[in-house]
């Protein structure tokens, strides 16, 4: 299933190119901040309170593209008739910039951390430790030579 491109819009008014210019500011304004909520979480570990917003964002990504796509097929007529709105989003695109590389960032935090824990995790349980001490027929306290696994405590609370 193959999408459509938009097509060029020859005789694209100034309104027209202004709106095109003002959607794109609103969806990226939106995914920002978006994007800004989530390192927030991801930070804070509150990882099951990002899967809903991973819908959201998904929807505003393909939003974007869309408004993207018909920018691109229109960046000519709306830089004669929209150059203060064409300026506005190149500075919007710096702080957009910011906020993917930020999140980026608490994304690969996040990962390592989880990474680590379980290594530890693994560690733990692939640990043999000696089994019970045992008293002997002549009172000597012994090991039965049995080996086990480590026993693992888990605080869910992080």
């Amino acid at each position: 299933m193959s999408q459509q491109q938009p097509e060029a819009m020859s005789n694209m008014t100034s309104d027209e190119a202004r709106s095109l210019c003002q959607n794109l500011f609103a969806t990226t304004n939106e995914l920002i901040s978006l994007l800004e909520e989530e390192t927030s979480l991801l930070r804070k570990a509150k990882t099951t309170q990002i899967t809903p917003l991973n819908v959201h964002k998904e929807a505003l990504t393909i939003k974007l593209s869309h408004y993207m796509d018909q920018f691109k097929q229109n960046t000519d007529q709306v830089r004669k008739l929209a150059p203060e709105a064409l300026l506005k989003l190149e500075q919007q695109r710096a702080q957009f910039q910011k906020s993917i590389e930020t999140n980026h960032a608490a994304l690969i935090a996040m990962q390592a951390v989880s990474e680590r824990i379980l290594q530890t995790v693994s560690e733990k349980v692939s640990a043999k430790q000696g089994g019970p001490e045992v008293y002997t027929a002549g009172g000597q306290v012994t090991n039965a030579g049995v080996k086990r696994h480590a026993a693992i405590n888990v605080d869910t609370a992080l």
